[in-house]
């Protein structure tokens, strides 16, 4: 059983190494060749209470705070994070800066906000100071550095010092934080209140309004649905679609085929913003037959729907299965 001794008055000077200050192996080979045993030497300083002589500000930081809703949970809540100096500013992974844009020129005081996507990680470098039954062995001729647990080898024994104190006194360092709060409390630069993300996508009204459709009219008769989301569809026929839009003029028949970029505008953010865009947008489907169905068919459908606008929430994307009768003649 190794493990620290209870005092070090014993010790011979000679062949006591402290656990705190390296040694290189060769170092260590030395006092071998006539110590038997190599003790390894730590105190413990024990402080019954502490003491604050003096507080030290190392930096000041700028900090905003507001207030903002949430169209999809229906509840307003608070953002509090460091102030970046400009767009698109980094940070730390969990620590990213916020950047805002004042905007008094209107009748009502506005702001936009972002939160660059971006951050870093620190590089943490492996931390020599080892515990009371290790001693970092360094070699510095310059070879490799190692990290044995001396107190498990024969020959090598911890032993620990406990020094008992009244009082231990420090300085209290601290940060000076200067937060700017946008929208609420006494010092509020306006009462102006961003929204974000969109409410949840309404999958009732798009099942009600796709049950039944008129293949005798250009859009099948749909002429309710408007949506936040972006809207695709799978499993529909080529005449049936949010992709193509047909038109026939002097029986000369024109199907023009509409772009992602054409149909909606996917917005990649490289930022989370507040506010986030809300803009209903029609939903149809294209009639591109060329005579309507002779009989009713039913057809099983899915319908896909994403919110893309820089944020990530319950329910931002899913799909719905529909089925569908396209009534003919």
């Amino acid at each position: 059983m190794f493990g620290p001794e209870p005092s070090s008055s014993a010790l011979d000077g000679k062949c006591t190494i402290d656990m705190l200050k390296y040694k290189t192996q060769e170092q260590l080979d030395s006092l071998r060749t006539f110590c038997d045993t190599i003790f390894v030497h730590s105190v413990l300083n024990v402080y019954k209470d502490s003491v604050y002589d003096d507080t030290l500000i190392t930096g000041n930081e700028k900090y905003t705070s507001f207030i903002y809703f949430d169209r999809y949970t229906e509840k307003y809540d608070t953002l509090t994070k460091q102030s970046a100096a400009k767009s698109g500013t980094s940070g730390p992974c969990g620590r990213v800066p916020v950047y805002c844009n004042l905007d008094s020129s209107d009748t009502q005081k506005t702001f936009s906000c972002e939160i660059s996507s971006m951050c870093y990680m620190y590089n943490q470098t492996d931390n020599l100071a080892t515990s009371s039954a290790e001693v970092a062995v360094v070699r510095l001729d310059p070879v490799l550095i190692t990290n044995e647990p001396l107190c498990s080898q024969p020959g090598y024994r911890c032993v620990r010092d406990t020094v008992f104190h009244d009082v231990l006194h420090k300085t209290y360092r601290t940060i000076a934080r200067d937060t700017t709060f946008l929208n609420y409390g006494p010092r509020a630069w306006t009462d102006y209140v961003p929204a974000i993300n969109a409410p949840a996508f309404d999958t009732a009204a798009f099942h009600n309004a796709l049950d039944t459709l008129d293949t005798q009219k250009p859009i099948f008769g749909i002429d309710t649905l408007f949506s936040a989301y972006t809207v695709t569809v799978e499993g529909l026929p080529d005449w049936a679609s949010n992709r193509s839009k047909c038109t026939t003029n002097d029986s000369l028949r024109v199907c023009v085929v509409l772009t992602n970029e054409d149909l909606y505008t996917l917005k990649l953010d490289v930022a989370t913003i507040y506010p986030s865009s809300y803009t209903l947008k029609p939903f149809h489907l294209w009639n591109s037959l060329e005579a309507p169905l002779e009989k009713d068919t039913l057809i099983t459908w899915k319908l896909k729907y994403r919110y893309y606008e820089g944020h990530y929430f319950k329910g931002n994307s899913d799909s719905l299965e529909i089925t569908t009768l396209f009534k003919g003649i």
